[in-house]
């Protein structure tokens, strides 16, 4: 029983330590080589004309403070974990959710006591990067 909870607890932990960041392979013979720190990432919202291999695709999703300079280097930073030469045909998006939070009280005593349910609408801003990781021939 103590061993289960422990592992539920480790799981919780894990889960909540989610990254932002992933990385989907799509390319089963490409072996994951990291760049240095430095190494340069070539960035594109188009297509790239020089000879590629696609290995990937890289994804970004942060909340609505978000700007594209800061899910471009995350980006970037990801592609260099990978080992990837450049990101092309990067798009942008914007996940609005809009959801009604209610509220459930008891108020008031005795004959007058009542229940009060107040509705707020939420909405929920989610702004993600998505983009195709490749290698140079």
């Amino acid at each position: 029983m103590k061993k289960l909870l422990l592992a539920v607890a480790l799981f919780a932990l894990l889960l909540g330590c989610a990254s932002p960041v992933r990385f989907i392979q799509t390319n089963e013979s490409y072996v994951i080589k990291p760049k240095p720190e430095g190494a340069k990432i070539l960035f594109k919202t188009d297509k790239i004309k020089r000879p590629h291999r696609v290995i990937g695709v890289i994804e970004v999703v942060l909340g609505k403070r978000a700007r594209r300079p800061e899910l471009d280097a995350l980006m970037k930073q990801k592609a260099r974990e990978i080992g990837a030469d450049g990101i092309m045909l990067v798009d942008y998006d914007v996940d609005r959710t809009t959801y009604v939070e209610k509220h459930h009280a008891v108020v008031g005593r005795g004959p007058w006591r009542r229940h009060v349910v107040v509705s707020n609408p939420r909405t929920s801003v989610r702004k993600s990067a998505t983009g195709i990781a490749v290698v140079f021939k």
